[in-house]
């Protein structure tokens, strides 16, 4: 299934710099020793992050103050302002209600991030968490505005499913129920040759194997958030191909890091891509 492409330890080092540690902090402190990075690379991540340099305020890092206005950071997704949407508006609305929690998509969601907390607000919610690149923003919308506690417990029963197991559960059960709709469907015929029903079956079933294993990436973007974030489970650990929900690398490492996980690595896979490796902070 995986490929022998191997795992870049430095890019995974760069990119937890760049999106867990240099993600917007008033003050960020980094060691290139302790990180395996060359200060060089650490300066010019800090400087595309929105980050100028102060002098060091511990031995052996480089000390960083977050000054957007000096340097701006990378522009982060958002709806342009317009007029009322009744549609889209009450698409949100039927999404919010009866929820205590919803990880919504701006893109997919079409109205601006002001206007999307206006109405949350109005549903009795608030905005508790924001997540951006240039693709894409990701809010957080709840009832609660308390932060969530971090370890996340270790979940029990159905709740720890994790909709990447989708991607051998579907296939597996196709093939299943195609066999068995073979088995009985020859059975009935008396096994007879000229109406070769198993046949056919087994055909069904390894040319459904494919598309069934990318069933998820044909539902909206906000659904796909939401079952993004349920990948962060209280697992000590969790591994996910990242075009199965079709977020970019970035909002990922920054969804993991608002559960409590790190980026621990890559893996290529022909089939599915990249495949991105995390663990829980303890």
């Amino acid at each position: 299934m995986f490929s022998t492409t191997g795992e870049n330890p430095w890019q995974v080092r760069v990119t937890r710099l760049r999106y867990q540690v240099l993600s917007g902090a008033p003050y960020a402190h980094v060691s290139p020793l302790e990180w395996q990075v060359d200060p060089d690379s650490i300066r010019l991540i800090a400087r595309e992050r929105g980050y100028v340099e102060i002098p060091p305020m511990f031995q052996g890092c480089l000390s960083f103050r977050h000054a957007p206005d000096r340097f701006p950071p990378a522009p982060a997704f958002d709806q342009p302002e317009t007029g009322p949407d009744k549609n889209r508006e009450r698409r949100l609305r039927n999404r919010l209600d009866g929820r205590s929690a919803v990880w919504l998509s701006v893109r997919h969601a079409g109205l601006s991030t002001r206007h999307i907390t206006e109405i949350a607000v109005g549903e009795g919610m608030t905005v508790v968490a924001g997540l951006s690149d240039p693709t894409d923003r990701l809010l957080l919308v709840s009832r609660d505005p308390r932060p969530p506690k971090r370890p996340i417990p270790v979940q029990a029963g159905l709740k720890r499913f994790r909709y990447s197991f989708l991607l051998w559960l579907l296939p597996l059960a196709n093939f299943f129920l195609c066999f068995i709709a073979g088995f009985i469907v020859s059975a009935s015929n008396g096994y007879d040759p000229e109406t070769p029903m198993l046949t056919v079956l087994i055909v069904m079933a390894f040319g459904l194997a494919v598309p069934l294993s990318f069933i998820v990436s044909v539902f909206p973007r906000t659904t796909k958030a939401g079952w993004l974030a349920k990948e962060f489970n209280g697992s000590n650990s969790v591994q996910f191909p990242l075009s199965l929900f079709g977020f970019s690398e970035a909002l990922a490492v920054q969804l993991a890091a608002h559960h409590g996980y790190f980026l621990i690595g890559h893996t290529g896979s022909r089939l599915h891509g990249r495949y991105l490796k995390f663990a829980k902070q303890v």
